[in-house]
């Protein structure tokens, strides 16, 4: 392993607050014990994960300013982890700089990488493909586009539409899911996708990873999403070229420590980021670079939030370690979950190193065809992609997900070529 760790004695007994976490608790509580650290969990649902495993549970609002920032004098917090949704960091990073803890990001920065419309201004200063973009007062519009609201992510508001009819429904439901009832429209491409991240200590960028996409079938007018990660790209050196400018612009906004993730289309040959994501993203890429690496992001995140130094530099990329690595999305239709067979089978087989599962027996799957509508997460290794391609079919041979009147609840898997 080469993770980086401060030695127990400095962080034994610091108390840190956590908003959020659902997807790293398990990463969270481990470096906590490991460390002697008090969790703090902050939140209002009562039967969000982090507050089963913490030392201490208060249901708070955890974006209230008057709220939050006695609170964290009154428990003596030395620090703040917040793994939360966007929306929740949106209205919390404006204030959060008040309490003089260490924390990745600053308003500015945030306004920058976090709304679609300022990031591509940033790319168009740095020499980034952009992808063309309408408004809906356009006459000259090139269908089929992509509607989206200009800062929120998950899926939510976006639509891709054929026509002008679909277009103005699209538009009015993206700015019902802005936070300041904004949309963006662009030119919907087609072509290879992309995914990487940039990870920042003390001013220095790191490239840990690349990744490209197998898809679903899409689910209405909804974009389609994912079926298999897959580690490295075969598109790896299109996306370098990113690298630089990428780095220019992060040096720019100031941007020391903490990471960012960025996916996007190729197209005639150029790399277009149609998106970003400014914290842990919710595609848990991070367990493939601490499988590859032994660098544990969740883990530098906690010690920056503690001490202020941001662990994991000299990180080497995935696509220069030995094997494959895929990250199977296990997608659903929607409806009452009566049965799930397999998932333990999965789980002990040797070359599955992590299984996240978000819905269980007797849950109900409301959200088919977005972000959040997976059974699981399946991270998968092997020595080859022909091992790989293997593996993954002896996965999705297992896996069964039933109804109450037993149909299958599993969306039909997609062909893939590895």
């Amino acid at each position: 392993m080469c993770e980086r760790e401060t030695k127990n004695k400095e962080l034994r007994g610091k108390r840190l607050a956590v908003f959020g976490a659902n997807n790293v608790t398990e990463e969270v509580t481990a470096f906590a014990r490991r460390h002697g650290i008090v969790l703090v969990s902050v939140g209002n649902v009562p039967d969000a994960p982090m507050h089963q495993v913490s030392d201490e549970q208060y249901y708070l609002d955890c974006t209230d300013e008057a709220v939050m920032l006695p609170f964290f004098k009154e428990k003596h917090i030395d620090g703040l982890l917040s793994c939360s949704g966007e929306m929740v960091i949106r209205k919390s990073v404006g204030w959060i700089g008040k309490a003089d803890f260490p924390y990745y990001a600053k308003p500015h920065q945030w306004n920058m990488l976090m709304n679609k419309q300022h990031f591509k201004e940033a790319c168009r200063k740095y020499a980034m493909p952009v992808i063309p973009e309408y408004r809906i007062e356009d006459t000259d519009i090139s269908f089929p586009v992509i509607v989206k609201p200009v800062d929120n992510g998950g899926s939510f508001g976006i639509t891709v539409c054929h026509n002008r009819e679909e277009l103005e429904h699209a538009v009015a439901l993206a700015r019902k899911y802005s936070t300041v009832g904004e949309y963006l429209c662009e030119k919907f491409l087609e072509g290879p996708y992309f995914q990487f991240e940039i990870w920042r200590q003390d001013g220095r960028s790191y490239f840990p990873y690349t990744k490209s996409r197998v898809f679903y079938d899409a689910v209405g007018n909804s974009p389609a999403q994912p079926f298999i990660d897959l580690y490295p790209s075969k598109e790896a050196g299109i996306i370098e070229k990113l690298y630089e400018p990428m780095t220019r612009l992060f040096n720019d906004l100031g941007v020391d420590n903490g990471s960012c993730m960025f996916q996007g289309i190729i197209s005639d040959g150029r790399p277009y980021i149609m998106d970003c994501a400014f914290r842990l993203s919710g595609g848990m890429d991070f367990r493939v670079v601490r499988e590859a690496t032994g660098i544990d992001l969740v883990s530098c995140y906690m010690q920056y939030a503690l001490t202020g130094r941001f662990c994991g530099g000299g990180i080497s990329c995935v696509y220069a370690s030995q094997g494959a690595y895929a990250t199977l999305c296990i997608g659903l239709k929607n409806g009452l979950i009566s049965r799930i067979y397999g998932i333990e089978e999965i789980r002990a087989m040797p070359y599955v190193y992590s299984l996240y599962q978000y819905y269980h027996e007797g849950d109900t799957m409301e959200y088919s065809g977005l972000f959040l509508g997976i059974l699981c997460r399946i991270f998968v290794k092997a020595e080859s992609k022909d091992e790989l391609k293997r593996n993954i079919g002896a996965i999705l041979s297992l896996l069964c997900v039933e109804d109450e009147n037993g149909k299958s609840l599993l969306l039909g898997y997609p062909k893939y070529d590895l």
